[in-house]
């Protein structure tokens, strides 16, 4: 189950002093997504402006290739993707509007961070994406709906590090008290992000 899951205003709030940042986390059931503002990410990511030149935000998800990118799930690919996966993939989706509307049969939580914070998310999310020898983004063809793409990402897809904690981990980097290793479903992910917001809706210190 944890493994299907994993298949399937332009500019962020501030607050009055601008002394924080804002992005989403998406609870789809099994797996969680990040939402972030596009002219933030194309400051570290200028080569996605060739699929995504317009939106407020984008969704990433992160997944086994094989399984994330297959027509229809099966049980094999589902077995050898939580103990054999071979690569992975970043799926992007442009969201217009408030991702809250966007999403509005989900979970959504807004995370605000620190500048710094903010900062190093963008960063873990650039690094996540393999570069050809010649330092363009990989793009592997359409994602699964909408305007979407697939690229080649780095990082291994196993039973025991997921979409979610790929997710957990963005958090982590952030500066969210977050603790990767013990998040495996969204449900990890969404448990945790409560408590942390609990207060004022911030991981600002």
């Amino acid at each position: 189950l944890t493994l299907f899951g994993c298949a399937t205003a332009s500019d962020p709030p501030r607050g009055e002093g601008g002394d924080w940042r804002s992005f989403y986390v998406v609870n789809h059931g099994l797996h969680t997504g990040l939402v972030i503002a596009r002219p933030d990410l194309l400051q570290v990511l200028p080569a996605l402006a060739e699929a995504f030149s317009d939106g407020d935000f984008v969704e990433f998800g992160w997944g086994d290739e094989d399984f994330y990118r297959a027509p229809q799930a099966t049980l094999s690919l589902a077995l050898r993707a939580l103990f054999g996966s071979t690569a992975t993939v970043l799926h992007a989706v442009k969201i217009d509007g408030d991702p809250r509307r966007r999403f509005a049969a989900s979970e959504v939580i807004e995370v605000r961070v620190t500048e710094d914070g903010y900062q190093r998310l963008l960063a873990f999310v650039a690094g996540t994406f393999t570069r050809s020898a010649t330092g363009t983004l990989v793009v592997l063809g359409p994602g699964l709906y909408g305007e979407s793409r697939f690229y080649q990402a780095e990082g291994r897809y196993s039973l025991f590090y997921t979409c979610n904690t790929w997710v957990a981990e963005a958090l982590a980097a952030s500066g969210c008290p977050m603790s990767p290793t013990a998040v495996i479903t969204a449900g990890s992910v969404m448990s945790q992000l409560r408590r942390v917001t609990a207060v004022g809706a911030s991981c600002v210190d």
